[in-house]
């Protein structure tokens, strides 16, 4: 980020807290918990609050008017906040998980983005 650009606090401290709520969202809503809206449509409760929260986190980062800076540094603490969950939480060693390899490998991939990210915004600008 040059000279010209400030970096507003508020919105990244927002997008921090919205990407927190999200990540709860994945680990204490029960996956039991059903919407049922009629007409045989039914939907997992714990599905509807992740599609609606990340569409929450989208708007927020669209109608809340900053520099571009800003809101690349809020996304990529929602993605560094996120990314961390998934390290945490998720159960790589379960041997009923059929998908723990593929989630490894994408780990890995969205491991290896964070740190570009990071790195582009702790480097120094050359003129």
């Amino acid at each position: 980020m040059n000279g010209t650009s400030s970096v507003q606090l508020g919105k990244v401290l927002g997008g921090i807290v919205l990407g927190i709520l999200w990540v709860l969202c994945f680990l204490y809503i029960s996956p039991t918990l059903v919407i049922d809206f009629g007409a045989g449509l039914v939907m997992s409760f714990k599905l509807f609050c992740i599609i609606v929260g990340l569409l929450i986190i989208i708007g927020y980062h669209i109608f809340y008017a900053s520099s571009p800076g800003t809101t690349k540094l809020s996304l990529t603490a929602i993605l560094t906040i996120t990314w961390l969950s998934m390290i945490i939480f998720y159960p790589f060693k379960d041997p009923a998980n059929e998908a723990a390899g593929a989630v490894g490998f994408f780990a890995l991939i969205i491991g290896l983005a964070v740190c570009v990210l990071w790195v582009h915004f702790f480097s120094d600008e050359i003129a």
